[in-house]
């Protein structure tokens, strides 16, 4: 759709002289559906009209407008008159220099724009970015069982469509008695308001793309005022009934290439389209969901991902503040990564439900979970091409805002019984425990074992390749472990949530892999952009640059010089890159750009971190962390942290143990700041006189 020429206010106007009340009054929910989808999309079909998109050349660039193409043609005119003699050389060059000029002040003005806006949506910029490459980002070709290579667009989207299908868990029959149980049914507050609906219309993200009922997210936000109101009555008849329209249940997949042979469709993770009204009614049962899981700790402290004010760095640190210091302390220490196969696609809907139960959710929200997850299907798009519809057997759809919350509840429990240190972030799961001597050894062999009757019991599976022992310490034995009657293999680095994480512990591998990555993306722009003013590379580089060397910096912060240099030399590159500070001296550059070296970015991260840990969201897991010093020196800042002992430089370089040195330092008006961002403004003025 062309949103540049569509006619917003005559959309209104059609969708707003609707009388919703009248209409929708003695439907069903999916006949209020039906008359709303119909409705939107007959008005939406009279006032925006559809991209027209030219077969030969392709669509337009941004930065090409009306002014610019009279410019080409009076050039091209130019240029046909010298060949004819009616102009000299010198006075069709000028002609050539002048639209020149005005192409690349467009162009720079465009880079201008899209930068300025990079932070809301990255999408654009990586489209502008791709559409300068020579090579295409496609699905495929890809082979079938017997070899051959399949490389029409809809015969890929339906092979792909059959391996997504094939990954799922058998449906068993009947529905989970907990369905049918008389529980009491939370107070929705009475009734979905149509303020409720209003203000998560309002957050929708404009660039994301439709479901299968080409409802955009553009156009509801154009008309919060207008389809408020149906939406609310839509989604109170959904609830009170437990009814599900059908559109609500459907999803276009999109394969997203992972890693590995593209040949290979089992190297595609599926993402769902679904539609945008029916995330909305997810988001208030999420909201219902999330407030009974929280008000009654349901969610165990082991899980990081998806759970408020937890995150991969709060996982990394738990995790690993407890292996350094078993390893400090001379221990050997096995650590095993385990992996999932399709963890998302084959959750069982009926254990699932079950488990709803068991957690005391009331029978209205498990029956509306129940039926949203009950008789889904999909069908796959590749390149435009849709692949027909198949049924949904098992999983929770990758891409809706209730599939990570239901699998949580459905995994929690997969610590019951464990006594070495286990750790989840969604699916990512973790175990480690010291392994000095053969009991430790047969106490982690055994927590294994209950994770392979766990997965049997729950009908999930390990993927046994995949998953892989890191043995960490002098001393450790290397010993072989099992899950079932495969053993177990050995790896010397592992990708642990994004962050290497090597035998040695030294994070010097992660170091070169994000400077490497920073330096990749930094080269990218320098050769696809234009413009090397301020006003574009600086919004680029703290966008897409910058975030590669900081990502859960506070576990892995440098060890060694060379490594602290290495990461350094990125954003020297980045500064030097910006017209007019190419001669000047690093410092000087930070200076005019108001940057700080990232050496202190890291240390004002310590610091934030440690707030977090001791008075901010992270407060519990702080207890664990930090062990307060019990002193009333007045020239104490009121909150010292104990320094706890070291042998080794990884336990010397780890969070706990850095910044104790630091912390203990800050003047008493910033550690007893009252929140967060008060906070960093007192340690901004603190550290003002470094660079």
């Amino acid at each position: 759709m062309d949103f540049r020429k569509a006619d917003f206010d005559k959309l209104r106007e059609l969708v707003g002289k609707v009388p919703w009340e009248a209409r929708l009054k003695g439907k069903t929910t999916e006949e209020s559906w039906k008359y709303f989808k119909g409705t939107l999309l007959r008005a939406q079909k009279q006032t925006i009209p559809l991209c027209r998109k030219d077969r030969k050349y392709g669509k337009r660039p941004a930065w090409l407008n009306k002014e610019i193409l009279h410019d080409l043609k009076i050039k091209k005119e130019s240029y046909k008159k010298w060949k004819l003699g009616q102009l000299t050389k010198e006075e069709y060059r000028q002609a050539t220099r002048e639209c020149r000029g005005k192409i690349r002040k467009a162009k720079a003005q465009n880079e201008i724009k899209l930068a300025t806006g990079i932070k809301g949506n990255k999408k654009t910029f990586y489209k502008y970015i791709k559409s300068k490459r020579k090579t295409k980002d496609r699905v495929g070709p890809l082979l079938s069982e017997e070899g051959e290579a399949v490389t029409g667009n809809l015969e890929m989207a339906e092979m792909l469509n059959d391996f997504f299908v094939s990954v799922f868990t058998e449906k068993s029959g009947g529905v989970p008695n907990v369905v049918n149980t008389s529980r009491e049914r939370v107070s929705l507050e009475d009734r979905i308001h149509k303020e409720q609906v209003k203000n998560h219309l309002g957050k929708l993200d404009v660039s994301k793309s439709p479901g299968p009922d080409e409802m955009h997210p553009r156009i509801l936000k154009e008309l919060i005022e207008e389809v408020s109101e149906p939406l609310a009555m839509i989604f109170e008849k959904s609830w009170q009934t437990g009814e599900i329209p059908e559109d609500w249940k459907r999803a276009n997949i999109v394969p997203i290439y992972k890693k590995g042979n593209k040949n290979n469709p089992g190297n595609y993770r599926p993402v769902s389209l679904t539609s945008v009204p029916g995330k909305i009614m997810e988001q208030v049962i999420k909201e219902i969901v999330c407030k009974h899981l929280e008000s009654n700790k349901v969610i165990g402290n082991s899980q990081h991902g998806f759970v408020k004010n937890k995150s991969c760095q709060t996982n990394l640190i738990a995790f690993f503040e407890k292996i350094t210091s078993l390893v400090d302390k001379g221990e050997a220490v096995d650590v095993i990564y385990l992996d999932f196969s399709k963890a998302f696609d084959t959750v069982s809907h009926d254990i699932l439900i079950d488990k709803l139960g068991k957690y005391n959710l009331d029978r209205a929200t498990i029956r509306w979970v129940h039926n949203w997850l009950d008789n889904r299907s999909q069908r796959v798009v590749v390149n435009g091409s849709k692949s027909c519809w198949k049924g949904i057997t098992s999983g929770v759809p990758q891409g809706s805002v209730l599939g990570p919350v239901l699998f949580n509840i459905f995994i929690n429990d997969v610590d019951i019984g464990i006594e070495s240190t286990l750790i989840k972030f969604a699916d990512d799961t973790k175990l480690g425990g010291v392994a000095t001597s053969l009991e430790d050894r047969d106490i982690i062999q055994n927590d294994l074992s209950k994770l392979e009757k766990w997965s049997e019991v729950n009908r999930m599976r390990f993927n046994k390749e995949k998953c892989r022992v890191l043995h960490l310490g002098r001393n450790n034995q290397f010993h072989t472990y099992k899950m079932g009657s495969d053993c177990l293999g050995r790896s010397m680095a592992e990708r642990d949530l994004g962050v290497i994480v090597d035998h040695k512990l030294n994070m010097s591998q992660q170091c070169d892999a994000v400077a490497k990555k920073a330096n990749m993306i930094l080269g990218c722009i320098n050769r696809c952009v234009v413009s090397k003013t301020r006003e574009v590379i600086l919004p680029l580089y703290s966008a897409l640059v910058r975030p590669q060397l900081e990502y859960c910096v506070q576990f892995w912060a440098p060890h060694f010089k060379k490594d602290v240099e290495k990461l350094e030399r990125v954003q020297r590159r980045a500064t030097r890159m910006i017209k007019g500070l190419e001669n000047m001296t690093y410092e000087a550059r930070l200076h005019e750009l108001g940057l700080f070296s990232l050496e202190k970015r890291r240390l004002r991260g310590d610091m934030i971190a440690v707030f977090k840990y001791l008075k901010g969201c992270h407060k519990e897991e702080g207890e664990n962390l930090f062990l307060l010093v019990s002193e009333d020196r007045t020239r104490s800042n009121g909150l010292k942290v104990q320094q706890g002992r070291f042998r080794l430089d990884i336990r010397k370089k780890f969070l706990t143990v850095r910044v104790v040195k630091y912390w203990n330092k800050l003047p008493r008006e910033v550690v007893e700041s009252p929140s967060l961002e008060i906070f960093k403004n007192r340690l901004d003025r603190h550290l003002s006189g470094m660079v």
